[in-house]
């Protein structure tokens, strides 16, 4: 298995992972896609882990809209205590699309394991790695949604995009209703927004694909 430092199991072998897993109690279940994987004010049970698929953290208003405070995909995490002084009602993580999640009693992570296994000083560094993408994640969508205009937040969210993927050309990982409420946005004031700057040359959208037109 290929790992990289943002990967649960970099610097761990593939014989050790099992005997690992056991050791923090971890487990794995998939969901279907639209399926609520938890609620945020449920019982803290640790913290759960992307292996395969997506899912989003959504945070649904009193007045009936929602908000997608996250976009989670493989190798991300998430847990209550990631929202601790949040207010966790009406947050959910449901799945965008069929994935599976690993999760880690909280407990194991934080408390020496009584073998002083090598591998667990491993994981919770690996761990403490893969917080501090999330940290990064969710810098880079205040700086998105904090933008007083719908033109600058779409920007700075594909500048975003753009610089994650290395190229001018890059796919918007939501639907377009998604988009909006990921940003915080009238989606029909964002699709008009889209249009106007398709036409001024700014951008080339087609579906979910979109080029910047970076003008020298």
């Amino acid at each position: 298995m290929n790992t990289t430092k943002h990967d649960l199991f970099y610097g761990i072998k593939e014989s050790e992972q099992s005997e690992m897993l056991k050791c923090f109690n971890s487990y794995t279940r998939s969901y279907s896609a639209g399926k609520v994987i938890c609620f945020f004010d449920e019982p803290d049970a640790g913290i759960g882990i992307v292996e395969e698929g997506e899912a989003c953290i959504i945070h649904s208003l009193s007045n009936g809209s929602q908000t997608i405070l996250e976009h989670l995909k493989p190798g991300d995490l998430f847990g209550q205590m990631f929202y601790y002084h949040a207010n966790r009602e009406n947050i959910t993580l449901e799945a965008s699309k069929k994935c599976t999640i690993r999760y880690i009693d909280y407990q194991h992570i934080v408390k020496r394991c009584i073998k002083s296994c090598q591998h667990h000083s491993q994981l919770v560094s690996n761990i403490l790695m893969m917080v501090s993408d999330k940290t990064k994640d969710i810098c880079e969508h205040l700086e998105a949604v904090s933008q007083r205009s719908i033109r600058d937040k779409l920007m700075t969210y594909f500048e975003t995009l753009s610089s994650k993927n290395n190229s001018n050309t890059f796919t918007i990982p939501f639907t377009m209703s998604s988009l909006a409420d990921y940003l915080s946005i009238d989606r029909s004031a964002m699709s008009r927004e889209l249009g106007k700057m398709k036409d001024e040359g700014l951008i080339y959208i087609e579906k979910r694909e979109v080029t910047i037109n970076r003008f020298k």
